[in-house]
């Protein structure tokens, strides 16, 4: 009997050293250089071959030659390892024995959870009988088999850490849709998804801005973002009750209802809530690896969605719904869109109509008035969103309102009829304010408002270290000054602005007045509405 066959006859201390080799890598972070020159020369040495030669994926994730045992070097063995190579092209070449010239060549492919690893060898300097290359390849597969996992380990860990780079960077984008987009596109690369759905509120506890994103594969075949014609309803209340626990109809609906898995996104500030995954594979069961890679994927989405709902929570002071997810699908919308212009635009002023006798004699304790003012100007700036306007700011019970901001689509004519409009629908609403039960108890007094309406050239964007939407020229200081010589009730408007409106635009307006008000050189021109075009 040999000693090569003896040799395989006693593997037990081979299998030890490489153990011990692994085991000494991983606690003192070795580089898989260094591992695997102790594994191969002892291979060698115990085999009795010239030397073992390794291509396998480095920590770089690119394929490296490594080679021990033998004297000469890399190049001297050009030959033996381009036919070592030959011969293990993928994980279906069969481990075999190649004998060429002088040298006998052990080879097999490194095969790790079923994919390509690379190839190994052992070079003998004679040729072999047939039992002294069967103990060969049993001793080169018993370290193969012990040295695999670690290989498997270094490369999951740097395509895990590659990953996440792009991952970050693929969210880094300023549109989170197309940011989420690019994510998906670098985890589908990586793992076999068959489906993925992204659950999410773009304001953290406000279900009414939830969104669905759907994926097949990295396809985008599902989108509620920036859709406000009511299509997708009835899937945004099935996405509502997933995200609340309170059903799983959706994950059904969309072909997730068998293998699918969970991950919860945690918002920063008191573990809110503030999406959900769920991922069905294309192979069943996913692995650890895969996991992981999902994992990191959930974690970069949840950190985006928190960031792209404190922008969304900033632009949802001045802004309604639709605007914001309009704004926030543009990559420049700063720019574009807000940064500081001249504009003619519609502005509103509306104040409460005596509110100072009203808080001290009604109302009385702050709580109370505190909760009047809240509740109404809460009411008011959702119907200057509903007439599609811009919430400038509020000055004590005094709302401002912009018409034309952002997109200036609408003609002038037509941004000053929907401040009317909107000033009508204010009045309306304050009047009935009484008839609500937390209220009744101001039906005695009634509550009304007094309105200013102008359409002026105004500076406008954002302003500030606070980066607040408002307007300034001397149209906003005549404007205030109107709404205050607006009896109780009575929207006026500048005369001059009148001539601007649209054709049929339904309003009638009472006689011309005038007023000369404090700091305004000229006496302020304006007209009330005694019609209203609702």
């Amino acid at each position: 009997m040999t000693d090569l066959i003896a040799a395989s006859q006693n593997l037990e201390p081979l299998r030890r050293l490489v153990d011990e080799e692994i085991e000494r890598a991983m606690v003192n972070h070795g580089a898989l250089a260094d591992t695997l020159r102790q594994v191969l020369s002892a291979t060698a040495a115990h085999t009795g071959a010239e030397c073992m030669y390794v291509r396998t994926y480095g920590e770089d994730l690119t394929l490296s030659d490594f080679l021990a045992g033998g004297r000469a070097p890399l190049a001297h063995h050009a030959e033996a390892i381009a036919a070592i190579l030959a011969a293990t092209e993928s994980t279906e070449s069969p481990p075999t024995a190649l004998s060429r010239n002088h040298q006998t060549l052990i080879v097999r492919p490194i095969d790790v959870a079923g994919q390509w690893f690379g190839a190994t060898g052992l070079v003998f300097e004679r040729a072999l009988a047939e039992e002294e290359c069967a103990a060969a390849q049993t001793i080169l597969e018993a370290v193969i088999e012990v040295l695999d996992n670690h290989l498997y380990s270094i490369w999951a860990a740097r395509e895990r850490h590659t990953v996440m780079l792009r991952l970050g960077d693929a969210l880094r984008h300023r549109v989170l849709r197309d940011g989420i987009g690019d994510a998906v596109r670098v985890l589908a690369a990586a793992v076999p998804i068959e489906r993925l759905l992204i659950v999410y509120v773009a304001e953290e506890n406000a279900t009414r801005t939830l969104q669905v994103k759907l994926f097949e594969g990295d396809k985008l075949v599902l989108d509620t973002l920036g859709s406000s014609d009511g299509s997708h309803g009835p899937m945004r209340q099935m996405a509502i009750d997933f995200l609340e626990g309170k059903s799983r109809e959706i994950l059904g609906i969309l072909g997730l209802s068998t293998d699918q898995e969970e991950v919860l996104i945690n918002g920063v500030t008191n573990s809110v809530v503030v999406g959900k995954i769920a991922f069905a594979s294309k192979h069943g069961a996913l692995n650890m690896h895969n996991r992981e890679l999902i994992a990191g994927f959930a974690g970069f989405i949840r950190q985006r969605i928190v960031d792209f709902n404190k922008e969304w929570r900033n632009l949802a002071s001045s802004f309604r719904e639709e605007t914001v997810a309009r704004l926030l699908q543009s990559a420049d919308y700063e720019k574009t869109y807000l940064a500081p212009r001249e504009e003619t635009v519609g502005i509103l002023y509306v104040d409460i109509s005596g509110f100072t006798r009203l808080s001290e004699q009604v109302l009385k304790e702050p709580s109370a008035v505190a909760h009047f003012v809240e509740s109404w100007s809460e009411d008011a700036v959702n119907l200057v969103w509903e007439h599609g306007g811009v919430f400038d700011k509020m000055v004590g019970d005094c709302i401002i309102a912009l018409f034309g901001p952002p997109f200036y689509e609408e003609s002038p004519g037509e941004r000053l009829a929907a401040a009317l409009r909107c000033a009508i629908d204010i009045r309306a609403m304050t009047n009935a304010f009484p008839r609500r039960v937390r209220f009744s108890h101001l039906a005695a007094e009634g509550v009304a408002v007094s309105t200013g309406v102008h359409l002026a050239p105004l500076f406008v964007g954002t302003f500030g270290r606070d980066r607040n939407f408002t307007g300034f020229s001397s149209g906003m200081n005549n404007t205030a000054r109107l709404q205050g010589c607006a009896a109780r009730d009575e929207i006026l408007v500048m005369d001059d602005a009148i001539a601007a409106l649209p054709e049929r635009h339904g309003f009638v307006f009472g006689e011309r007045r005038t007023a000369q008000v404090k700091n305004v050189k000229d006496p302020l021109a304006f007209r009330p509405v005694v019609v209203a075009n609702r």
